[in-house]
């Protein structure tokens, strides 16, 4: 599913109406029925015990609020509409669905002449407001009427269903336009808006239901754009058949470097959890000194000793040895608890020229590849790179706050110049591909911002390339599942007091969900 602009989607909307005939009233009069049944399905009809106030602004936004109210008046509900100006104040589609409810009857209260903020004070929570106010046309700071309307919004018990993206939040950005709804649930039209994905209007959005209001998917599926979101669906189809007559062979080996003195707990999250995605086999990598250690922790994990330094870290020799068990595996990962050093970069460069196997580097590799980024513009093999922040500020010699603030968009380029998947893990990490596509995760939560959790990544998407997904594949396929654990987790046990260990159990649950998801139908809602 693609993710747009507010102008894009702006221009999606008017090539609707140009090139397919479809009128904006038509297109206004589907999202109204669409909030409704939104309502109507995360509720399942308990609004009709309380109020349901609805803030109408002076665009499309209001006109989609318009709409909603008489359809709801008509299901038997109790709407309470409130407008941002008169009739006179309003033009186009939404004068059209204002100007319907006046000749219905329907009670429009005007916000500039009354008090709503008393009203929402009044509000419970079996009561529901609506916030219709402002869209993707937002261009500056929200002020006046507007910006005291939200706050007191923001002041109520209530929850808040907000229409297409909550108010103040920059659709194409996810800034904050100076004071933003704080949603419990948005419904979106057509396509989700790169707003309701970027921090911090993210968080202004709650749970996101995207709504098909009859836009052609010609128009929603158009190649030139390039960012991406991950469904369930579309990781279904990437997962590897596991047939009755098969065997451990069947599903890949995979050799893992990684661990030092203080850091085998990396190693073996890192293990485990390419076992618990599928991987037939998994060597484990390391120093001679580390071997009694892991294979006490990490029972199903066949561990490998290689040349080391007598203190617990590999060797700069090791490399040979390293080409020797390689011979038998199908992909490799790098990094979880190695030591980020000199030796570790003079390893990595000899693996990324000789060895052809599909690589997964992370944690010690990313952070000894900084002292070196220049290895990535070479010969190098398939190639997932899996950078916290932090780590991608490293290799690109910038700061942490930089890079958040341009997530998708270095993600996307350093995935082109490196020729590289690159992984860039965080709230809605974002997959840059080496042919320009971003692909955005909507899977998991705060409890994943913990040690280790990057390491059970790192091992899942290796276990999928040694199952012989492409690069590609794999990390769509690993980031979508690793986060989904974590819901699942979060949804069992709560937010709160989990280790990285804790997800492990709930890969099979991730796999399970994923593997009953059925076909999208048309016109079905797409939750984020």
């Amino acid at each position: 599913m693609k993710i747009v602009t507010g102008s894009k989607m702006a221009a999606i909307d008017a090539e609707a109406m140009s090139r397919f005939a479809l009128p904006g009233l038509i297109l206004m009069e589907n999202a109204g029925l669409q909030v409704v049944r939104c309502l109507e399905e995360i509720w399942r009809g308990q609004r009709g015990k309380g109020r349901i106030v609805i803030f109408c602004g002076k665009g499309n936004n209001g006109g989609d609020g318009f709409v909603l109210a008489r359809h709801l008046a008509r299901r038997g509900y109790r709407p309470l509409v409130w407008a941002m100006d008169r009739l006179s104040g309003y033009k186009g589609d939404a004068a059209v669905n204002y100007e319907i409810l006046i000749k219905q009857g329907f009670p429009v209260h005007l916000a500039g002449e009354s008090d709503p903020a008393g009203i929402l004070k009044e509000l419970g929570e079996d009561d529901l407001i609506v916030d219709a106010l402002l869209g993707t046309g937002l261009q500056r700071d929200v002020s006046d009427a507007y910006a005291t309307l939200i706050g007191a919004i923001n002041l109520s018990r209530a929850p808040v269903l907000a229409v297409d993206l909550p108010s103040g939040v920059c659709a194409d950005s996810g800034k904050i336009r100076g004071v933003a709804v704080k949603a419990s649930h948005t419904v979106t039209f057509a396509l989700p808006k790169r707003g309701l994905l970027l921090y911090p209007g993210a968080a202004c959005a709650g749970r996101v239901v995207v709504a098909d209001i009859g836009i052609p998917q010609q128009l929603l599926s158009d190649p030139a754009i390039k960012e991406n979101l991950i469904t369930g669906q579309m990781v279904r189809a990437l997962l590897p058949a596991r047939p009755a007559e098969s065997h451990k062979g069947s599903y890949g080996r995979l050799l893992l470097l990684a661990g030092s003195p203080g850091m085998t707990g990396a190693a073996v999250l890192a293990a485990e959890a390419a076992l618990r995605g599928g991987a037939g086999l998994v060597y484990l990598g390391a120093a001679p000194e580390l071997r009694p250690l892991l294979e006490a922790k990490a029972k199903e994990v066949i561990v490998r000793e290689l040349p080391g330094d007598t203190a617990g870290n590999l060797a700069a020799g090791a490399f040979p040895r390293i080409r020797e068990e390689a011979r038998a595996c199908s992909a490799l990962a790098m990094g979880p608890g190695l030591d980020p050093g000199p030796t570790t970069l003079a390893l990595l460069a000899e693996i990324l020229e000789n060895l052809p196997l599909p690589l997964v580097l992370d944690a010690g590799a990313l952070t000894a590849l900084a002292r070196g980024p220049s290895l990535l513009q070479g010969k190098k093999p398939p190639l997932v790179l899996t950078p916290h922040p932090g780590e991608m500020a490293a290799l690109l010699g910038t700061d942490t706050q930089t890079v958040q603030g341009q997530r998708w968009e270095l993600a996307a380029a350093r995935a082109r110049e490196w020729g590289a998947v690159v992984v860039l893990k965080g709230a809605h990490t974002a997959i840059g591909l080496p042919g320009g596509e971003l692909m955005v995760n909507p899977t998991g939560n705060a409890a994943l911002a913990t040690a280790g959790s990057g390491d059970l990544l790192t091992g899942l998407i290796a276990a999928f390339l040694a199952q012989g997904l492409a690069p590609r594949e794999a990390a769509v396929a690993g980031v979508y599942l690793h986060g989904l654990a974590a819901d699942l987790l979060v949804a069992a046990r709560g937010g709160r007091g989990h280790t990285a260990g804790d997800f492990l159990p709930f890969f099979a649950a991730a796999f399970r969900q994923v593997e009953a998801l059925q076909p999208l139908q048309p016109g079905a809602f797409v939750y984020i």
